[in-house]
């Protein structure tokens, strides 16, 4: 962290409870953003998002006041500086799905059943005023995969997203708001609250109007941890039932949808390793790819199969080691 940027931490937190409070830096996540927290005068986490390198943070504000308007649990804003990047937020401790689940699996089923019923509950409010994530843009977002995974041409990368789009388009449906990040490491468990505000909502700054089945996929096909492929398979039929869906349509769309998501993963990782720095997240690709491959085997996509395995290159150690180097400097 640059001097002017601890300069206009400080400048932020004096005018706060926490004004001389310790803040310990916490493990960041894909972006460009910061945590910290504090313990006194009460829990708080200190988020970091330099507005030229992160974005505005009104997104974040708007959709934490959106969810907690539904009755979830967003966290608390006790402070907030949007032109310089600082907020002070709600502090959910530690206890997120993942850590739970990998001290107590028992717990995995009752976790996941409160959380689709969260997807439920957003799915049936009026949708957020967030960006559309419909089928061209879904498909125009694969782009990653053909950039920074395996760099191809513009023909090739063209009729890649026009293949994807045709795979995609028997799915159209009235768009409704997604959460996008929607996984085990961003739900949290608070057991003092009832119901669905049981679990506590992070990183849903990129929240879009999107396909109704969004969120489901992001949660039972988690590039992260392995779900249960009983709870996978029972969950998906009991929400097409809950939402009166065909249960073979929606079967179709809910591989559609994770393959979608996870071409862009395996850009987004390849991005963050070879143009950011971060190569640790190469180790999740292998992962990505088994995900990937496993739902284009569903049989309506066998066609969409041989053609993006015909341009993505497995990734083999080989592989892997080259997208672990930085991109080479102009």
């Amino acid at each position: 962290m640059s001097d002017r940027r601890k300069d206009d931490q400080l400048a932020f937190l004096q005018g706060t409870d926490w004004a001389g409070s310790t803040f310990t830096p916490l493990s960041g996540d894909a972006s460009s953003r910061r945590y910290f927290r504090a313990t006194t005068p009460k829990p708080a986490i200190l988020m970091d998002a330099p507005p030229q390198t992160c974005g505005s943070m009104k997104p974040f504000v708007d959709m934490a006041n959106y969810l907690s308007a539904l009755g979830l649990s967003s966290p608390k804003i006790y402070e907030a500086d949007l032109q310089a990047g600082f907020l002070l937020l709600e502090d959910f401790q530690d206890d997120d799905f993942a850590s739970l689940i990998g001290r107590d699996n028992s717990l995995e089923n009752s976790l996941y059943s409160t959380a689709i019923e969260v997807t439920h509950t957003v799915l049936d409010a009026e949708p957020a005023h967030v960006t559309d994530y419909d089928i061209p843009e879904m498909a125009r977002a694969c782009d990653l995969a053909f950039l920074h995974y395996a760099p191809q041409s513009q023909m090739t990368v063209d009729e890649a997203i026009a293949a994807i789009h045709s795979a995609l388009t028997p799915f159209q449906a009235t768009l409704r708001t997604s959460l996008r990040d929607y996984h085990a490491e961003n739900l949290h468990w608070l057991p003092n609250r009832k119901g669905i505000a049981r679990i506590g909502l992070l990183d849903f700054q990129d929240a879009v109007n999107t396909l109704p089945s969004y969120d489901l996929v992001s949660l039972l096909r988690d590039v992260r941890r392995n779900v249960s492929p009983d709870l996978a398979h029972s969950a998906r039929i009991a929400f097409a039932d809950r939402r009166g869906l065909d249960q073979s349509a929606f079967q179709n769309e809910f591989h559609m949808v994770a393959v979608q998501r996870n071409l862009r993963i395996l850009g987004i990782f390849a991005r963050l390793s070879r143009e950011l720095g971060k190569p640790h997240y190469v180790d999740l690709i292998p992962r990505v790819w088994g995900l990937l491959q496993e739902d284009l085997r569903h049989p309506p996509l066998a066609g969409l199969q041989t053609h993006l395995n015909a341009i993505l290159p497995e990734p083999d150690t080989a592989y892997l080691n080259k997208l672990r180097q930085p991109c080479p400097t102009p």
